[in-house]
């Protein structure tokens, strides 16, 4: 373990920072397409702390290749596909379309990506912690009055977020799986 332990610090810090710069982004489409609003926004529509959020969340990723270190090497291809998908599944969620609709092309993109990009059941436990946790540190935050889904269903929260939950666990998963994969020299 002590060998891979620079490549795990380092694919934290790439993750971490992708959190908080494409994490931020794609949360600003929420802010700026009006799916979410935050009670003191400071920049972007995005209050000050939205960076530090998804820099955690991001970060979360390297469970992955901590959980299951001899995972084979992921071509790059199936990275980009992974967070390709995910960034489309963001933008889906803001789609004039019907939330059963979203629920069904969100669902439709995670199970398409977990055969193309993961295919291990591993891969399924992830996007169900993920899909579990994520809300629950959002129904959390919407508690405490710092930010508010403007189509809440059941606990203030949309249907559909738990499907974008598991959409980002297949491309943060395969991302993490390729930043720490052992690489010839």
């Amino acid at each position: 373990m002590p060998a891979r332990r620079p490549g795990l610090v380092r694919a934290t810090l790439v993750l971490v920072f992708l959190g908080a710069t494409l994490g931020s982004a794609l949360d600003a489409i929420h802010s700026h397409f009006g799916a979410v609003s935050y009670t003191t926004p400071v920049f972007a529509k995005a209050a000050w702390w939205v960076p530090l959020l998804f820099a955690g969340a991001y970060g979360t990723a390297i469970g992955r290749p901590l959980i299951a270190p001899h995972e084979p090497l992921l071509p790059g291809w199936k990275v980009v596909l992974g967070m390709a998908l995910f960034i489309g599944a963001y933008w889906l969620t803001v789609a004039p379309v019907s939330w059963p609709v979203r629920c069904v092309l969100l669902s439709a993109i995670f199970v398409g990506g977990w055969a193309i990009c993961d295919r291990r059941p591993l891969g399924w436990l992830i996007a169900a912690l993920a899909a579990f946790f994520g809300p629950v540190v959002e129904i959390t935050l919407l508690r405490a009055g710092v930010f508010v889904h403007h189509e809440a269903h059941v606990l203030a929260i949309p249907y559909w977020l738990p499907l974008i939950y598991a959409c980002a666990s297949v491309g943060l998963g395969a991302l993490a799986r390729w930043l720490t994969a052992p690489r010839a020299a």
